[in-house]
């Protein structure tokens, strides 16, 4: 019975990291099967383990995150203001915990990869076929959501994380014909990348590549390969002009400095010039004033901006402050900060031995420094289902280390 459940749990955690690409079609099935996995869990273990589950060092720091977040919504008395972020912080401890009890992770990595390959897929289609009908080289700003399955960015940083976990497989890989396989899947993704021109995904992957290059490349032949895979990526960046407009700002011909063009067309340009302005003005030192809070400071700094349609379109966005740390630190002080700082330095200190464990917790990292995951479940998802996958690969690279 309980060799059952076990699988029935393995194949239901791979279920969710297929759905992950698709979850704002599929939000309550998700979570149905989150649960379903939960409860699993609580039936599989001793009673004797169940506290075991917290062993690890990185999930004693996260619940120690959460027990802070908690106490200072209550002591804030903004608890069920800040409950949706607070919620989606517990959801995440949670599914750490649900992810790393699968015994067969490589099933969560292909079945993660699958979802990406099919969501990315569509909507390839999708772009080409509208290239094609609009005789146009640029997707405008109104077209993007009809033509992308998965949000664009939370797609380029799907794309990335899957080209790392085919990168260890095609590295380890004896087997020529998952080699073949794999080399075929990074053809296919990279190439996806520059099509769905996400500006985030693109510098993380030049990033994380330009280390692996690093990492693997004698010195003879380390330089050499950079300069040409840095070459690349600009003659492609400035060749498109769908990624030359949203790297270079190419189509406004009217301001000459690429800072202004920056400080005119970048959102977060404005959204981290108020949430700073924000900080210095509550200065939140120690405690935050939380996510409500600060979600409403952001709205009325919107209504000050002078140009009438930009204000409408702020508003209507309702724009949260797009950095993770920025958030936390106005919403929660520099305790806060701090907590969740220590959690990733000790993921960090767990992985630093393996590359690709180490390329996946950075892009992580940066990825926060553009996005606010805990606001999204599906931030919720991606945040620790990247950081198990990353451990994994550590934990199995220093048992081949050992074997061999």
């Amino acid at each position: 019975m309980k060799y059952r459940l076990e699988k029935i749990y393995t194949y239901l955690a791979a279920l969710i990291c297929l759905s992950i690409p698709f979850m704002t079609y599929a939000k309550a099935f998700v979570n149905i099967i989150m649960i379903c996995l939960f409860l699993i869990l609580i039936l599989t273990l001793k009673k004797d383990k169940i506290t075991g589950l917290f062993n690890p060092h990185y999930l004693k720091i996260f619940f120690g995150f959460l027990i802070f977040v908690i106490l200072f919504s209550l002591f804030n008395q903004s608890f069920f203001d800040d409950f949706s972020e607070t919620r989606k912080i517990a959801q995440t401890l949670l599914l750490l915990i649900v992810f790393s009890q699968v015994i067969n992770k490589n099933i969560l990595i292909f079945s993660f990869i699958a979802g990406t390959f099919i969501s990315t897929f569509i909507t390839d289609i999708n772009i080409i076929n509208y290239y094609l009908n609009s005789f146009e080289f640029l997707i405008s700003k109104g077209a993007v959501e009809d033509l992308f399955i998965t949000q664009r960015l939370y797609l380029g940083f799907f794309i990335v994380v899957s080209i790392l976990l085919l990168l260890e497989t095609l590295i380890k890989t004896s087997n020529k014909k998952t080699k073949y396989i794999c080399l075929l899947f990074l053809v296919f993704f990279l190439i996806s990348l520059f099509l769905i021109a996400s500006r985030s995904a693109i510098a993380i992957a030049f990033l994380t590549l330009a280390s692996s290059i690093i990492y693997h490349i004698k010195n003879k032949y380390r330089i050499a390969l950079l300069l040409v895979t840095t070459i690349v990526f600009l003659v492609v960046i400035l060749n498109n002009k769908t990624l030359s407009k949203r790297f270079l700002y190419s189509d406004d011909s009217t301001r000459n400095s690429f800072i202004e063009k920056i400080k005119t067309h970048e959102p977060r340009y404005d959204i981290w010039k108020f949430s700073t302005q924000i900080f210095n003005e509550y200065k939140p030192y120690f405690f935050g004033i939380g996510t409500y809070k600060t979600q409403q400071m952001l709205i009325k700094k919107y209504k000050l901006m002078p140009i009438e349609k930009r204000k409408n379109w702020f508003i209507e966005r309702n724009f949260n402050t797009h950095n993770q740390y920025l958030d936390i630190i106005i919403s929660y002080g520099c305790v806060g900060l701090i907590l969740f700082l220590i959690l990733l330095k000790e993921i960090v200190s767990l992985v630093y031995k393996n590359i690709y464990s180490v390329n996946l917790i950075i892009s992580l990292i940066l990825f926060l420094m553009i996005e606010n995951i805990f606001h999204r479940q599906l931030g919720s998802f991606i945040f620790a289902l990247t950081i198990v996958l990353a451990l994994y690969l550590n934990d199995l690279n220093n048992e081949k280390n050992i074997s061999s």
